[in-house]
């Protein structure tokens, strides 16, 4: 983590923490809330939705890669902002509202207490006796994770589908995306040099994951589903947005896992440097705003 500057110390830093807390717990979320309330208007054009799904995805994906690979934790969560937004995107255009909604909420009290603590993690990190050689999972142990967790979540659902009722298609999608990222740390567990307690731990935590998104969701709908639109139909259309959505994800979510096992390729060096960078649209963002700003000078 970098060290503030001598000029200001701590007190500047607890600013900069303080101010990003308040940022994210309102004024990077209207947005959202702006579009949510016009929920009405935007799900009768399937154009809007589908765009919605596309560029909501792709940022999702890209803040997720690009938060990875960031050395510094407030720099980070930054780039994991992104991504949340991102996935707040695809969740508006897959028509799920309520979940939106709830998305928003739950970000706001998640993200600003991730920027006023981050400085205790790091101490606390720091602080913790450094582990011994982590197990690495193989290509077998990754293909049993993913199918491990997507038969915990296809339980669970049905399970719900039982005694709730029914999920739509695109709820369901949405859910296999969230076992995408619990399967990461199933394959972890799963790897032949883990622990039995690993194991045991992280197949816990993906059926864990796996109720509380449908209780999650069906809390949510009662909350928030009478005053928004529900999930639309699941046409020709949606389908194929929703394949496009869960394919993406879930290649993804596989290279993640296998990345311990190419991580140290030579190509992998100047590659890391530019996720590290964004690819550099940061750059050329600031470019174009101060070209905007010289021409409105001159």
């Amino acid at each position: 983590m970098q060290t503030a500057p001598k000029r200001g110390g701590p007190q500047r830093s607890s600013r900069w923490c303080g101010g990003s807390a308040l940022l994210h717990a309102g004024i990077i979320n209207s947005g959202g809330v702006l579009l949510i309330a016009t929920a009405a208007l935007v799900e009768a054009s399937a154009s809007a939705m589908a765009a919605l799904v596309m560029i909501g995805g792709f940022t999702a994906l890209f803040g997720g890669v690009v938060m990875l690979a960031q050395s510094h934790v407030k720099t980070a969560l930054a780039w994991s902002t992104v991504a949340q937004m991102g996935f707040m995107l695809l969740q508006c255009g897959l028509g799920l509202w309520p979940l939106a909604l709830l998305h928003i909420v739950a970000h706001s009290l998640y993200k600003a207490h991730a920027f006023l603590a981050s400085g205790g993690a790091v101490r606390a990190v720091l602080e913790t006796r450094k582990p011994g050689p982590i197990a690495v999972p193989d290509l077998a142990a990754v293909a049993r994770s993913f199918a491990l967790a997507l038969v915990l979540y296809a339980v669970v659902a049905t399970a719900f589908a039982a005694t709730v009722g029914p999920s739509s298609a695109q709820a369901l999608a949405l859910g296999a995306i969230l076992i995408f990222g619990v399967a990461y740390l199933v394959a972890q567990g799963l790897a032949d040099k883990a622990p039995k307690a690993l194991t045991l731990r992280t197949l816990r935590a993906s059926l864990a994951a796996a109720v509380a998104y449908f209780a999650f969701h069906t809390l949510a709908k009662l909350v928030w589903g009478p005053a928004l639109p529900a999930a639309p139909f699941a046409g020709p259309l949606e389908w194929a947005l929703i394949v496009l959505a869960v394919a993406s994800f879930g290649l993804v979510a596989v290279a993640q896992a296998l990345f311990p096992l190419w991580a140290h390729h030579p190509a992998m060096t100047g590659l890391r440097v530019h996720i590290a960078n964004g690819f550099y649209l940061n750059a050329l963002l600031d470019r174009a705003i101060g070209g905007f700003r010289a021409s409105k000078s001159t």
